[in-house]
This record gives structure tokens, C-alpha cells and sequence, in this order.
């Protein structure tokens, strides 16, 4: 994102644009899509592209990056991640303090596109923990769900029940003298201050009210997010009926959206949705390729690759919902000698213009090298000149906006 803006009115971010062309639309219309379906077609100004999928596909990849990005200030990463403690470091939770009328908005889109994602099967990449999923659902989130992304969030009530266990021993007194600098306030995720209870930084915790300071506390933590998952659910809830979420669990809500990432399971099942033109699935080469996926690439590189091929980072959960199959195609120019060249992409198509390398170290290299330096989706051809963005103001001045950017 340009200059590591945030982008808080919703008019610059690729989200931000397409909730500025689609808050005036209908929903059912909009995005009551069928089975690898579009709710929408992406022109890239200034850009050679034609929109037969593969822009789509990039484009809703790198909107789903944005809203867990600073580049939007919807979500922030957990404490656990920021902290490099417990579970759960690579996930993103709701911003507690986004609460104006934008931000509720932009998260009530977010609602509504996942909706989509659900009945297009067009699955997106987003690391939200369990109690965010729970919260779609109408599930019950509890204690475990808050400690597994901040996992000192309990500490104080358990320093309460480590006094407690004492038993007669444990003097009332000796507790108000040592709890008396702990008052009825406690940091969010966000690590803000908040009170508990009202003027609750001015009252002490005492023996005589500690069950009060750890319902508070636990209520705090509890709810801490509602204000922003309640428009996410509305939205969704538009797009796809909430009797009908409520019979899935969280983890099949979450495969739902995001599928199970790219794991060895992932590669056996692209593996058996490959055709292949101008190489046999029995030649050294392409074994290799198979084998470099599986010993050579981690996951999170497997996911660039598919975006690489495909314009989106998850693989459909089953061979049925695919909507086309996978094709490494041969590479006629490096003939004379593979070894120097690149792997051609072409994403509207899911396919790979594969050149037959020599070794599985050159190889590597080389498609290593083209899924991280080759990220857009830009033909390179004859330049489409023209055009507007919707909603991106021309006299907004980017030095007056604040950044979420560490």
C-alpha cells in the first residue's frame, strides 16, 4: 500500500474502492452468487489485463491481505503474536477502538463478501482465531478462546486463585495490602486501559470484591470484540442465512471461507487435478516439480505459488469444487536450454508454462524467484490508459492520515 497508509475512510484500499462501488448495491444481487461464480469484474487502470478470472482471483487475494493488514484499520495482530508467546501468533483480531461509522461499515462488507466466498466456493486466505468463528456462528466463546490469542490475559485471576487456594491461612487483610495498586481497570488486546465497572480506577480490588473484579474482568474480555463481529455477522447473515450457520461448527465455518491451507494433503489433491500438455507426469522433470513442492517449498510458499498460478492462495477442499484443472504446459522458447529460463503463469487460465529443468536445485531457484518477484497479474502489453477509481479522491491528502504501520 502506498507510502504505509491507513487507509480509515475507506477510498484508497482496494477493500476501501470496492465497498465505495458496491454500499448502494443489492445484496441478493450482488452477491447471492452460484458455485465458482463472480460477484464482480476487476479493470486495473493503467494495466494491460483482461478480466477472464485470474485478476478476480488476485484481487480478492489482495483485499483479504489489506483488511488483515494495517492498511485498514479493522484488524491488528493478537497479543500473542506481538509478544511471541502461546498459541495462535500469525492471527488477527477485530481493533476494539474501531468503532466509527466507516469502520462499522467496512466490517459489515467483510460480512457480506464472506457470505460470498461461502456459496462461490472462491476461498480466501484469513487468519482469525476461534472466537471469531464462534461469534459467527452464535457459539459460546469462552475463557480458553480469550487465552489462546493473549495469554496473560488471566494472570491477575490467577494470582486471585492462587491466593485463594491458601485457604484459612490467607489472611484478608494480607490480600487488601498486597492487591491495594490493583485497580478495577485492565489492559484489551489492544493493551488499553479499560475500567471494569464504573470509576473503576478508583476502586481497589479487596478480598471482600475479588469474585466482582474477575466477572468483570471476564465479561470485558468476553465481549471485547462484539461491537465489531455483530456487523461482520449482519452481513454475512444477508448472504447467507444465520439458522443455516448455526448448524456447522467453527472449524467447518473456517474451512468453509478459507479451506486448510496449503499442507502435503493440499499438494496431493492439485497433484491429481493436473493435466499436462508437452510433458508426461513420468519424466524426471516434472517428478521433480512434484517433489520440490512437497520437500523444497514450505507451506506458506506453496500458497504463493498457487497465487502465482492461479490468483488465489487456497485450494478448493475437494476435487468437485474445482472449476478447472491445473495445467503445466510446456515451455517452447527454453527448448535450447531450460536452465535459463522462467516459469510463465497464466492465471485466468490456471496454468504453467513449465520449462523442463535440468535439476530439481535450478528448478527451485527459478519458480522460488518468479512467486516472489512476479506478484501482479499485468500482461506487459498495450497499456489500458484512462478511467477513475471509484471513490479514491484525487484532493485527499495523504500526509494527514494517521498510520496503523509499526
Amino acid at each position: 500500500y502506498i507510502n504505509r497508509k491507513t487507509d480509515f475512510t475507506g477510498r484508497r484500499s482496494l477493500f476501501g474502492q470496492f465497498y465505495q462501488a458496491t454500499k448502494n448495491r443489492d445484496v441478493k444481487r450482488l452477491y447471492a452468487v452460484r458455485k465458482n461464480d463472480r460477484c464482480f469484474q476487476v479493470a486495473d487502470i493503467h494495466m494491460s489485463v483482461a478480466d477472464a478470472g485470474g485478476p478476480y482471483r488476485d484481487y480478492v487475494n489482495k483485499m483479504m491481505q489489506e483488511v488483515q493488514d494495517p492498511v485498514l484499520p479493522l484488524f491488528m495482530k493478537c497479543p500473542n503474536g506481538r509478544n511471541s508467546i502461546g498459541e495462535n501468533r500469525n492471527c488477527v483480531i477485530p481493533r476494539s477502538s474501531s468503532t466509527s461509522t466507516i469502520c462499522i461499515s467496512l466490517y459489515e462488507t467483510l460480512g457480506k463478501f464472506l457470505g460470498m466466498v461461502i456459496r462461490s466456493k472462491n476461498l480466501v486466505a484469513l487468519n482469525f482465531p476461534a472466537l471469531v468463528w464462534k461469534y459467527l456462528i452464535r457459539d459460546k466463546i469462552t475463557e480458553f478462546d480469550i487465552e489462546a490469542i493473549d495469554k496473560l490475559c488471566w494472570r491477575q485471576i490467577k494470582e486471585i486463585n492462587r491466593m485463594e487456594e491458601k485457604g484459612s491461612s490467607l489472611k484478608p487483610a494480607f490480600f487488601d495490602s498486597q492487591m491495594k495498586d490493583v485497580k478495577f481497570v485492565a489492559p484489551n488486546a489492544e493493551g488499553r486501559m479499560m475500567p471494569l465497572v464504573k470509576e473503576g480506577k478508583n476502586r481497589s480490588l479487596t478480598w471482600a470484591n475479588r469474585h466482582e473484579y474477575m466477572q468483570a474482568l471476564f465479561r470485558m474480555r468476553i465481549h471485547e470484540f462484539d461491537v465489531q463481529l455483530e456487523p461482520i455477522a449482519k452481513g454475512m447473515n444477508q448472504v447467507i442465512p444465520c439458522h443455516l450457520l448455526s448448524l456447522f461448527t467453527w472449524n467447518e465455518l473456517e474451512a468453509m471461507v478459507c479451506g486448510r491451507g496449503m499442507s502435503l494433503r493440499e499438494v496431493d489433491l492439485l497433484e491429481k487435478m493436473t493435466n499436462y500438455s508437452g510433458h508426461h507426469k513420468t519424466q524426471p522433470h516434472v517428478i521433480n516439480f512434484w517433489k520440490m513442492l512437497r520437500e523444497r517449498f514450505d507451506e506458506e510458499e506453496r500458497a504463493k505459488f498457487l497465487t502465482f498460478v492461479w490468483g488465489r492462495s487456497r485450494l478448493p477442499t475437494s476435487a468437485s469444487d474445482f472449476s478447472s484443472r491445473f495445467t503445466l504446459s510446456s515451455h517452447g522458447r527454453s527448448r535450447s536450454n531450460p536452465d535459463l529460463w522462467l516459469p510463465i503463469a497464466h492465471t485466468c487460465g490456471f496454468s504453467m508454462e513449465f520449462p523442463k529443468y535440468t535439476n530439481i536445485d535450478v528448478m527451485t531457484k527459478k519458480i522460488k524467484w518468479a512467486i516472489n518477484n512476479c506478484t501482479t497479474t499485468d500482461a506487459d502489453g498495450s497499456i489500458r490508459r484512462g478511467g477513475t477509481v471509484i471513490g479514491l479522491s484525487s484532493d485527499e491528502d495523504d500526509s494527514t492520515m494517521r498510520s496503523l504501520w509499526s
